[in-house]
């Protein structure tokens, strides 16, 4: 059961990550194209967190 949790922990983990580190590239993003795949980028991050949960 420990490593199940831990695997758990570990996707939100990297879910989380990755949400935070494309906010932070979509704030200096100056490119609409980039910009638009950025924030989706950032929904799918956060649907899975959310499905997660």
């Amino acid at each position: 059961m420990k490593v199940i949790q831990l695997v758990v922990h570990m996707k939100c983990k990297w879910h989380f990550l990755r949400i935070h580190y494309n906010r932070i590239l979509l704030e200096g993003c100056l490119d609409s194209q980039i910009q638009k795949k950025l924030q989706e980028e950032i929904k799918y991050h956060e649907m899975k967190l959310d499905n997660i949960h």
